[in-house]
């Protein structure tokens, strides 16, 4: 009996010393290969912004110049599906930090996900995403009417506005949140392109989750442009710690994951 009940006590503290809360990192638009599923950053791309959340982090890597709603070797997809089924069931769970394209591919998986997240075995608090460019990049759209044979590689392409808005149903979230921190540093030339606020990249109109693109400057459920309404997709919301505008400077919210 005694030897039982040590086999117990020993299986008990075993799994309770295993288990794990990580926060998982995925990267956006690149000219890189970050390929990789583990705790190093390959290639850098985060680069000491990671060392600002404490605890247990993962990083997803995968060609930063691939479609991420695509499998195969490399992508975004298949690496987003290894990493989550390899670090985020059982007795662990997962905060996702994702950033631009990283975050249109986080946001395909879910809504393909066929299910809540937790119905499916995975345990994920939420996604935090910085400038996400689930809705697209005007950048994109322009380079795609260029003409000289050149159209941009298969994430530029991807990232389209039309394109990435009618990737998949962004209402979608496998039940869990999306919490969206716009970026907030334009620059002259992509400012030309992109409507309303921007940090050069993606405007607020992707960066915030809304159900339109068009030019806006407030990150909040819904916001009144014109004669147009533009609110949030189901299950998108602005992160806690922004003020009430928005207008958030730099992505300091990755301080606050480790914690949260």
């Amino acid at each position: 009996m005694k030897s039982i009940v040590t086999l117990i006590l020993s299986l008990l503290f075993a799994t309770s010393i295993s288990a794990q809360t990580y926060t998982v990192f995925i990267h956006g638009k690149s000219d890189k290969n970050h390929n990789g599923v583990g705790t190093t950053d390959v290639n850098g791309y985060w680069g000491t912004s990671a060392n600002t959340v404490s605890g247990s982090k993962i990083f997803v890597g995968y060609d930063g110049t691939t479609d991420p709603r695509t499998y195969g070797s490399a992508r975004a997809q298949t690496n987003v599906t290894t990493g989550l089924t390899n670090y985020c069931k059982g007795t662990n769970s997962c905060k996702i930090v994702c950033h631009s394209a990283g975050c249109y591919a986080i946001e395909y998986w879910l809504a393909n996900l066929g299910g809540s997240a937790s119905s499916k075995g995975f345990n994920l608090t939420k996604v935090t995403a910085l400038a996400a460019a689930s809705g697209g990049s005007e950048l994109a759209s322009s380079l795609s009417g260029i003409t000289f044979g050149f159209g941009g590689n298969a994430m530029d392409k991807s990232l389209i506005v039309a394109t990435a808005r009618g990737a998949f149903n962004h209402n979608n979230t496998a039940s869990i949140s999306i919490n969206h921190v716009p970026g907030y540093k334009g620059a002259f030339g992509p400012s030309a392109i992109l409507p309303g606020e921007d940090d050069y990249a993606v405007a607020f109109h992707s960066s915030c989750g809304y159900n339109r693109a068009g030019g806006l400057n407030k990150c909040q459920s819904s916001i009144v442009s014109g004669s147009t309404t533009y609110t949030q997709y189901t299950g998108h919301v602005r992160a806690s710690s922004l003020t009430s505008t928005g207008l958030y400077k730099n992505h300091s919210e990755i301080k606050n994951e480790g914690t949260r």
